[in-house]
């Protein structure tokens, strides 16, 4: 559910967008500050009585929620499918109860996570395999759900490990429930605007404590709105809310209909100096905005809402276009320079590169003149992006792609090695983050183009706080890896010199090693071995003899 990720036809319950992607990430929008959890593998052991849909529990509709059920998603594998409003990073751990509606027409739902920082949400369904009825993610309030009478339904909770930890919840359905009244902004056609000329700023004040699912977008929602008389670029930050809110919903929307959602091109928690979140949306037309207010346990009570507008252009990346693209200097090793790209929109679809197609709503544009046949674009984060590259050749106005690279996850790096290219002609580069936003950790990325085939970017260790280490090394082919010891789970990814992923797993760790029984798997060569515990990402140059 963070970051995350999106224009193809987005599916939160009504959402925009595409679902067209084998990397599972972020593709909500809506993010999380923080991503902190590991990933899990498909044996988890102890798994809990109901991990499958055939052994849901069976419980009861009750008059209130004075006796809610105790539930876990600890040790639950994945059995359902994506949820349609969680397009984000799997697995989905969940577990499943099942109930007759008796003679009501509504229920309430109350799930209730009990574990901090939990990441969480349910799905109502007409049968074991059948279709979702209703699908909710990190629902902060209970919510009234429409049923039919004496109908037998299935109810799904999940976790999303790449975001929170699998934890214990409390669960109640109900005939009543107590809660607090929606707020006066809970309906997004019933919001006045406020007009926002360039250079100025509007404040809102609000609360959004009993926002409904009004617009069935998948989430409690409060709204705001502005209105634009020109083109603007436009900030929208939640300075000052007390406590800062850990989670904002990405998109804004041009009417009520929310037929067309508006992506971020860029967010942070650097402007604001208490880590509350500001976005920007570039060369936004004038018209008016609606801005939802996502309510849940991590956004929940009074808040203040920031709207400024400044000149179309004044914030947006100066190479947001093709035809402003930075020129890259060309070497025989890697000399990487530091990028960011803040504020970009989008300026072509998304491509599918290395089985997988994300969100180029933030994409930027680069050059290079190409000084020898065989060449390498590195690309390596510096925080939490997932760097996607798509090479270009002919110009600006007549771009034909010729090549790409989208292999590494979030804070991995990345090679585009291309080869067939016409010495002394220009080539245009275009990088962006594949998931729906912006790495707001540490934004910024480093390039560098070299001759030959191999950039060597991102192979030292990455900056960060863990220390793993591979040995032997040079190796005859079995490998051990020594992580942090706090790390259960971590995922091991090796590629080859070609750029191919020659071993991608997920391992149990213990006491903080992990072996890799690679003898006949791997032919002797250099390759780079990619280690995700939950937390980093390092890359490491393995040598097999």
């Amino acid at each position: 559910m963070k970051q995350l990720i999106l224009i193809i036809t987005l599916l939160l319950c009504a959402r925009q967008g595409s679902v067209a992607q084998t990397k599972q990430r972020a593709r909500s929008p809506f993010i999380h500050s923080t991503a902190s959890a590991h990933r899990s593998g498909d044996d988890r052991g102890n798994a809990p009585a109901n991990d499958d849909c055939a052994n849901a529990q069976v419980i009861t509709v009750t008059a209130d929620c004075a006796a809610p059920v105790n539930g876990t998603t600890i040790d639950a594998t994945q059995d359902g499918g994506e949820p349609i409003c969680d397009t984000d990073a799997g697995p989905y751990l969940d577990v499943w109860y099942t109930f007759n509606s008796g003679s009501e027409t509504s229920l309430w739902f109350t799930l209730t996570p009990v574990t901090v920082g939990m990441d969480y949400g349910f799905t109502l369904m007409d049968a074991c395999g059948g279709a979702e009825l209703e699908c909710l993610v990190l629902p902060g309030s209970p919510q009234e759900l429409s049923v039919t009478a004496n109908t037998d339904y299935w109810f799904r909770v999940t976790s999303n490990e790449f975001y929170g930890p699998t934890g214990d919840f409390t669960l109640c359905i109900s005939t009543d429930v107590d809660i607090a009244p929606p707020p006066p902004n809970d309906v997004c056609s019933e919001v006045t605007p406020q007009n926002v000329a360039i250079g100025s700023t509007a404040t809102y004040t609000g609360d959004n404590t009993g926002a409904t699912n009004n617009e069935g977008l998948g989430g409690n929602l409060a709204w705001e709105a502005f209105t634009l008389s020109t083109c603007a670029d436009v900030k929208i930050d939640f300075c000052g809310t007390t406590p800062s809110w850990s989670i904002f919903w990405l998109l804004i929307y041009s009417d009520c209909s929310l037929t067309t959602g508006i992506w971020n091109g860029s967010y942070d928690t650097t402007a604001c100096s208490d880590q509350n979140f500001t976005v920007c949306y570039a060369n936004l037309a004038a018209g008016t905005y609606y801005v939802p207010i996502l309510q849940n346990l991590n956004s929940t009570g009074p808040y203040t809402l920031h709207v400024s507008a400044q000149a179309c252009g004044s914030e947006q990346a100066s190479n947001d276009e093709c035809g402003g693209a930075i020129a890259l200097a060309t070497s025989a090793i890697c000399q990487p320079s530091t990028f960011t790209n803040s504020c970009g929109t989008q300026s072509l679809l998304a491509m599918l590169c290395d089985g997988s197609q994300g969100l180029a709503n933030d994409d930027v544009w680069y050059s290079f003149i190409a000084t020898a046949s065989d060449m390498s674009v590195g690309g390596a984060p510096n925080g939490s992006m997932d760097i996607a590259m798509q090479l270009f050749s002919g110009t600006c106005a007549n771009l034909t792609a010729i090549d790409c690279a989208d292999l590494a996850g979030a804070g991995g790096p990345d090679d585009l090695q291309a080869s067939g290219l016409t010495i002394g002609e220009t080539y245009y580069l275009r990088v962006y983050d594949w998931d729906n936003g912006y790495a707001y950790e540490d934004p910024s990325y480093d390039l560098c183009v070299v001759e030959g085939l191999g950039s060597g970017v991102g192979v030292e260790e990455m900056s960060g706080s863990s220390t793993s280490s591979i040995y032997p090394n040079p190796t005859n082919g079995d490998i051990t890896i020594q992580i942090d010891q706090r790390a259960a789970w971590i995922g091991i990814s090796v590629i080859d010199a070609t750029g191919r992923t020659v071993i991608a797993q997920q391992v149990q760790a213990s006491g903080g090693r992990v072996n890799i029984p690679a003898s006949g798997l791997l032919k002797p060569g250099l390759y780079v071995v990619r280690i995700d515990d939950g937390a980093t990402t390092k890359s490491h140059r393995l040598i097999v003899r």
